[in-house]
């Protein structure tokens, strides 16, 4: 199979859950050197990154960087996700020599992607959820993964995309927290491998708490088992039926609309809250 996919960390990995689950042999991958230049601010930095994300998913296919139009949708059309965590084939050989410091910790996810949603979030959901991150507390150690600053380019704009990072700095009110965000990522981590560590940081985790669509939420639901996605207002989002593939019927897996329910969920975890 030859294919010429959108190039965000969530598309590919969609492809890579598709493949599993379908399997599919995708021979050869397209880069659209067109979407790159439309949507990323650094070009250089997300070919590179790109080129690295392709050679760990797909470690047998070939690439090239050409114009070709995209086939993305007809591929996730025609083909239905069943397996959605594919940390188990992938080559866990880049994985195995990964040092992991932590142990019995949470990850809160700073980025925060809601299509159509996010302005409705920002007026009647984010001070909910600022109370509860002033007030939550837990035992276990919280990490804070992602990006403290969101890189301008046309689909950040065009989504309204924004992170949580001060928001989530609140939960140092009552919480020991490890900050381990950088500074942007819309155009990819530049150190690979530390995007390769903090997968292993995220399938160790108790529990990872992602905030809207996208990237983090393919990201935790391919890479753990132990997720809670808050996602308000989720019959309202235009990406719900991929979502509700994602995401699966496993009880690991949970879709909470507001802090109350969050807070519930992570009392499921035996997490205090």
């Amino acid at each position: 199979m030859n294919i010429t996919p959108h190039l965000g960390i969530g598309d590919l990995l969609i492809v890579k859950m598709l493949e599993i689950s379908n399997k599919l042999k995708i021979s050869n991958i397209n880069i659209n050197s067109d979407i790159i230049e439309a949507y990323s601010e650094n070009y250089d930095q997300k070919v590179k990154f790109i080129i690295k994300l392709i050679e760990f998913l797909f470690p047998t296919t070939t690439f090239y960087i050409n114009k070709n139009n995209t086939d993305y949708i007809n591929m996730i059309n025609t083909y239905k996700i069943t397996n959605s965590y594919i940390y188990n084939h992938i080559d866990n050989n880049k994985l195995k020599n990964v040092q992991n410091s932590y142990s019995e910790y949470i990850i809160f996810h700073t980025k925060m992607r809601h299509d159509t949603l996010i302005d409705k979030f920002n007026s009647e959901m984010l001070q909910d959820l600022n109370t509860f991150l002033s007030k939550f507390a837990s035992t276990k150690k919280i990490l804070i993964l992602g990006e403290r600053n969101i890189g301008q380019n046309l689909e950040t704009i065009i989504h309204k995309t924004i992170s949580l990072y001060k928001n989530l700095l609140l939960l140092k009110n009552n919480n020991d927290v490890i900050d381990l965000t950088h500074d942007t990522l819309t155009c990819g981590n530049p150190d690979f491998e530390k995007f390769i560590s903090e997968i292993e940081i995220i399938n160790k985790s108790l529990c990872n708490i992602t905030f809207g669509i996208g990237g983090p939420f393919n990201i935790c639901k391919a890479f753990s088992k132990k997720n809670i996605s808050y996602i308000p207002f989720y019959e309202l989002t235009p990406s719900k039926k991929i979502i509700d593939d994602i995401n699966g019927n496993t009880n690991d897996n949970i879709i909470v609309q507001n802090a109350n329910d969050l807070s519930a969920c992570l009392k499921n975890y035996q997490i205090k809250c």
